[in-house]
C-alpha cells in the first residue's frame, strides 16, 4: 500500500493551519490567524529578550517584505506592538509586544492549549510519545534531504 506520507502530511497541515486561524479568531477579533501566530513569535522573542526585527519574522513566516510591513502596521495600528530604534542604529527597529498584546497573546495560548487537548483526546501517553518521536524523525530526514538540494537565505 502506498502511504504518500508528505502529501497526508501537508492536508493535515492545512486542516489543522485552518482550524487554528478559526480558533483564534473565534471572538470576532478582526486579526488573522497568521497575524496572531505572529504575535505570539514576537512574544516567544520578548520573554526570552530576543531582539526581533521585522527580517526574522519575514524569514520565520517566509513572507515578502511588503507582506511583513502590512501586518506590522496593523498590529502597530491596533496597538498590539510597538517598533522602537535600536540605540546605536535608528535604521533597525526592534518589535515589542505592547501590554495589550500580551493580553492578546495570553488569550491564543489559552486557546490553543485546548484545541491541542482536543486534538489529542483519546490517545494514550505512550501513543502521543511514538508520534512526536516519528514526526520528529520524518522532520529530521526532510531537513537532511533539503540540506542536500538548497541553501536558506536567512
Amino acid at each position: 500500500m502506498e502511504h504518500k506520507t508528505s502529501l497526508r502530511i501537508r492536508i493535515l497541515a492545512n486542516e489543522l493551519n485552518r482550524k487554528v486561524a478559526e480558533v483564534l479568531k473565534e471572538d470576532g477579533s478582526p486579526f488573522s490567524g497568521g497575524q496572531m501566530r505572529i504575535l505570539n513569535f514576537i512574544h516567544f522573542h520578548n520573554r526570552n529578550n530576543q531582539p526581533l526585527y521585522q527580517k526574522d519574522i519575514e524569514c520565520e513566516f517566509d513572507i515578502r517584505r511588503s507582506t511583513a510591513s502590512g501586518i506590522m502596521q496593523t498590529l502597530e495600528k491596533h496597538q498590539l506592538i510597538e517598533r522602537r530604534s535600536r540605540e546605536n542604529d535608528n535604521r533597525f527597529k526592534e518589535i515589542f509586544l505592547t501590554e495589550r498584546g500580551e493580553q492578546k497573546v495570553k488569550e491564543n495560548i489559552s486557546k490553543l492549549r485546548k484545541f491541542d487537548e482536543q486534538l489529542l483526546q483519546g490517545i494514550s501517553e505512550a501513543d502521543r510519545t511514538l508520534f512526536f518521536s516519528l514526526l520528529e524523525q520524518i522532520s529530521a530526514n526532510s531537513k537532511e534531504f533539503i540540506k542536500e538540494s538548497t541553501v536558506n537565505e536567512c
